[in-house]
């Protein structure tokens, strides 16, 4: 400290003071300073001297100002903190202390100021503001308490907070022991005992999550903390912290609750749902989609995406989806797709994919939907034949309907006429000649009988046995049955079928689907031509083709192709011609899901096909 009445008798002395010191007048203009003031305040050589205080400091305080005056005065103002700006605006603290200046005349000519940086202390104390702010601040948000422990007082000392999570009356006084107690019987107070303990005789220092019984018999969740103390090796006591987290644990908890809820409902849904981020990797999967994908683990396919799971075009068709779906932020619903299983089958899926999208309206991902409708579509496709089917027979029943109809009223009219003229006849051998002409009729009555019964016995028949029969086999067993009608027309029939051929039939319905097409064949050959008949082999789908190829009448089919297989449709006048051949070939190899088809030209022949399914 300067003494209240310097005399300047050195100002060489002055510049050399280890303590930085200006003096100014009343002016306040400098008149002389030390080079430490000069350096801490970044002057150079003497450009300060006669410059105004405040120019030189740019930035000052009027409470600064007013203890200048008060030095003028006679009077010894209290040190001042002063902030101040330096060269490279790094801000710095000094106190200043200013006092009067005296002459030798002891009269007030100006007045000395000292300075001391105190930057450093200044930063450190507002440190320490701050942490008490922070501490303080964070231990009610958090709600965070501090306590300790001293060995050699035996005090136990903690802030407000820990009183409010123990919830203890202001007057209890907390202590090393029955803060124990607070901790729940079993685990939790075990655990802060041994804790205590170890930390004692160990060093080691302790975090646990912990359950305690409040001092009102709440029960609470607590994550706590301490530290030992030790001084020159000895140990001196204990630090720590305890938070309350019971809202923390219960969200936790409920959060738990929600996923496993959630979890537990999506594995239970007949869908396969995951969720994607955007790059398409996989973040879920339900149980649903790991069972198709044949993964056992969850883990096992998080962060992979579709080049990892599927082939190449498939993984980029799915990716072009995802990429749509996020940029343009519309969902893509039910779409149809098909998809390969482990297993190889395939497997018909309606896919839908809803883009995520966060708080700020940015898309963070996407989730994805699929039903497998391969059941459903199976059945529709099975109705579809079923209606199908169903028409087909309504359509032959009524055919048939009406063929019984007007057949059986024939044969009934003509056995009414017949009978008429049997009871009007007198004439003996007239009346035999009735009774042949009843006999005739009863006996087509009976063949007309016989042939409705076996297209109903073709067309009811649901359990047909299909068998693997060797083609040529087949064919040379039909051809040496009707050998006599071949050898009488001179027919020759050329099979360019090999031998190795096997198809699945029912056997008596290739025998007489081969007899009716090859002896058609023969009672529609061309008048002194002999007959040529040509049976070959080909593959179409699921179907193999046999065609008959004849050289024959033909046919013209723009007159009769749709009348070609009906019931009693005849169309060249044969005497022995009755119509129920192609019928009832079209009927055998439909009841066996096969088809048949005709081309022909009048003059040239005919040519069957036969397609016999493969597959049913």
């Amino acid at each position: 400290m300067i003494m209240n009445t310097p005399i300047i008798s050195n100002q060489f002395l002055i510049k050399q003071l280890p303590k930085p010191t200006v003096f100014i007048n009343k002016e306040f203009k400098v008149v002389l300073a030390s080079d430490k003031w000069a350096e801490d305040f970044g002057f150079q050589g003497q450009d300060y001297i006669g410059k105004s205080i405040y120019d030189l400091l740019d930035k000052t305080s009027t409470k600064w100002s007013n203890n200048l005056l008060a030095c003028f005065d006679g009077k010894f103002p209290e040190s001042e903190l002063q902030a101040y700006l330096d060269k490279d605006s790094k801000e710095k603290w000094f106190e200043w202390t200013n006092i009067p200046w005296y002459d030798e005349q002891e009269n007030i000519v100006g007045a000395i100021l000292q300075t001391e940086d105190v930057s450093e202390k200044v930063k450190k104390e507002l440190k320490i503001e701050k942490l008490e702010f922070l501490q303080k601040e964070t231990g009610q948000h958090g709600k965070i308490g501090n306590w300790e422990y001293q060995k050699s007082k035996d005090k136990f000392t903690c802030c407000e907070m820990i009183r409010r999570i123990f919830e203890v009356d202001d007057d209890f006084e907390i202590n090393i022991d029955n803060s124990v107690n607070f901790y729940k019987t079993g685990y939790s107070r075990n655990t802060i005992s041994m804790a205590i303990f170890s930390a004692n005789q160990k060093k080691t220092p302790w975090n646990e999550k912990l359950q305690i019984i409040t001092a009102k018999g709440n029960e609470k969740w607590v994550n706590v903390s301490g530290k030992p103390l030790y001084k020159n090796g000895e140990y001196v006591g204990l630090i720590g912290i305890v938070q309350d987290i019971t809202d923390f644990v219960e969200k936790e908890q409920k959060t738990k609750d929600n996923e496993h809820l959630l979890k537990t409902l999506i594995n239970n849904l007949p869908l396969q749902i995951y969720i994607k981020d955007t790059q398409s990797r996989k973040l879920l999967a339900n149980k649903s989609e790991l069972q198709f994908l044949g993964i056992e683990n969850e883990r096992d396919i998080i962060g992979k995406d579709d080049f990892d799971l599927y082939d190449r075009d498939t993984a980029q068709k799915f990716r072009d989806e995802d990429i749509e779906v996020m940029i343009s932020q519309i969902p893509m619903l039910n779409k149809e797709l098909t998809r390969t299983n482990t297993n190889g089958s395939v497997i018909t899926f309606l896919s839908s994919k809803i883009p995520l999208i966060g708080e700020n309206g940015e898309v963070t991902g996407l989730v994805g939907i699929s039903m497998d409708i391969s059941e459903q579509k199976q059945k529709q496709k099975e109705l579809k034949n079923l209606i199908s089917v169903t028409s087909s027979q309504n359509k032959k029943l009524i055919n048939f309907a009406h063929i019984v109809s007007h057949n059986l009223r024939s044969h009934s009219a003509n056995f009414a006429m017949l009978l008429d003229f049997l009871g009007n006849e007198k004439d003996e051998n007239e009346r035999l000649k009735i009774m042949g002409m009843l006999m005739d009729s009863s006996k087509n009555l009976m063949e007309t009988l016989h042939n409705l019964n076996d297209i109903v016995a073709i067309n009811t028949e649901s359990n047909i046995i299909k068998k693997e029969v060797n083609f040529n086999k087949k064919l040379n067993s039909v051809l040496k049955q009707i050998n006599p009608q071949l050898n009488k027309a001179k027919a020759t029939v050329i099979s360019e079928v090999s031998d190795d051929l096997n198809i699945n039939v029912v056997p008596a319905y290739l025998k007489n689907i081969l007899t009716n097409i090859i002896t058609n064949a023969l009672k529609y050959k061309k008048p002194n031509v002999d007959p040529i008949i040509k049976i070959s082999v080909n593959y179409v789908q699921n179907y193999t083709v046999i065609s008959i190829e004849d050289n024959g009448v033909g046919l013209d089919l723009k007159k009769y192709g749709t009348k070609l297989f009906g019931m009693y449709k005849t169309f060249h006048g044969n005497s022995d011609a009755k119509g129920l051949g192609l019928y009832i070939t079209k009927n055998q190899i439909e009841a066996m899901h096969g088809k048949i088809s005709a081309t022909s030209q009048v003059g040239i022949g005919s040519t069957f096909n036969l397609y016999f399914n493969d597959k049913n």
